[in-house]
């Protein structure tokens, strides 16, 4: 019994001393507060700055503007190349006639074919006489020479709109000999004609 009882009081007495023990270290210094913080440290330098990010998709376009004033009108290109006239046939007329010669009726109806198929085609018609007479005659009967032939070529189809004339009497000259060959052939209605604009 003296042997339980001494076992019994050395456990309490070894517990008795770790618990002073254990008191006299948690004893020696004051109470922290768990709550209680440090002064606050300065802040820190900024770090570097980072990669530039991948550039995002493409926004909605816009809707179209108004359209803008209309622009000045630019320099005129070059005229283009003339148009030559080429000479289709001559009508030719007797010592101060202005009545087409019935020889002469064939040329009427060919340039009216000619007309007909190509209707874009210009045409023009020149009296002249020959030098015998006065410029104050033979200027007149080069214009009815040039109305005859214009009225043929009227009946033969050709419209009046598209037929340009002059009359030039003996001025321009085919031929410089005084013989009945040389005035001959200035007692004519030249017919020129041209590609049409």
């Amino acid at each position: 019994m003296k042997r339980g009882f001494a076992r019994t009081g050395v456990i309490v007495g070894a517990m008795l001393a770790l618990t002073v023990l254990f008191g006299a270290g948690c004893a020696t210094g004051p109470f922290e507060d768990p709550h209680n913080y440090g002064p606050v440290a300065p802040i820190g330098m900024t770090g570097p700055q980072g990669p530039q990010g991948p550039q995002g998709p493409a926004g909605v376009a816009g809707q179209q503007g108004p359209g803008g004033p209309a622009g000045t009108q630019g320099v005129s290109g070059p005229e283009g190349a003339p148009r030559p006239w080429v000479t289709f046939a001559d009508f030719l007329f007797d010592f101060d006639q202005s009545v087409i010669r019935t020889s002469e009726t064939s040329k009427v109806d060919k340039l009216g074919q000619y007309m007909k198929d190509n209707p874009n085609v210009e045409i023009g018609i020149d009296g002249y006489a020959d030098p015998r007479g006065t410029t104050q005659y033979n200027q007149p009967l080069s214009q009815r020479r040039v109305d005859a032939i214009k009225a043929a070529l009227v009946s033969a189809g050709v419209p009046s709109a598209g037929i340009q004339t002059g009359a030039f009497g003996e001025t321009r000259l085919k031929c410089s000999e005084a013989t009945e060959a040389c005035w001959q052939r200035d007692r004519r209605v030249e017919v020129l004609v041209r590609p049409g604009q």
